[in-house]
Parts: C-alpha cells; structure tokens; sequence
C-alpha cells in the first residue's frame, strides 16, 4: 500500500446502470475526459467503490489511460464487498 496525497486524489461515485439516462458510451466519454481534465491538475490517484455503473466505468478508464502510459493509481475502495458482476468486468486491469 502506499500513503494516499490527498491533495493529488479523486474519488469517484455515482448511480447505478438503471438510474442512468444516458447510455454506457456517454457515461464514459465523459468520465475519461473529466479524468484526464484531473490530471493536468496534478491529480494522479483516483478512488473508486466499484459499485456497478459510474464507479466500476470510472474505474476501468482510469485502467485503460494508464495503459495508454499515463502515471496513475487506481486505489478500489470496497473491493471485498463489490458483487461479482464489478470485479468481472474490471479484473483484467487489476
């Protein structure tokens, strides 16, 4: 574990697939861009509950701009309670 800088943090959280009006696609359109809109803010660590829907979306693009070689840490805060369905869909990128 390493010691989380406030400062340099984002926690995500939002609604779940059902209470969502717009479509997955856009939902994560606009996560990504918020996300790297953070990082040019010095932001590199972002915190995700992994519920289904916004946290478990926010999550893996955060996974997927790392992949692209950006220095960031994904830090998942309920992963032991999460329900299976979010750690399938994010467990290739932890």
């Amino acid at each position: 574990m390493f010691d989380i800088d406030k400062e340099k943090s984002c926690c995500f959280t939002g609604h779940r697939p059902d209470k969502i009006r717009n479509d997955e696609i856009k939902v994560r359109e606009r996560l990504r861009t918020e996300i790297i809109s953070a990082t040019h803010k010095g932001i590199d660590t972002f915190i995700s509950g992994m519920a289904p829907g916004v946290d478990v979306w926010a999550a893996q693009e955060v996974l997927d701009l790392k992949d692209s070689g950006l220095d960031l840490h994904l830090v998942c805060g309920s992963l032991p309670r999460c329900r299976e369905e979010s750690i399938r869909r994010i467990k290739g990128g932890l």
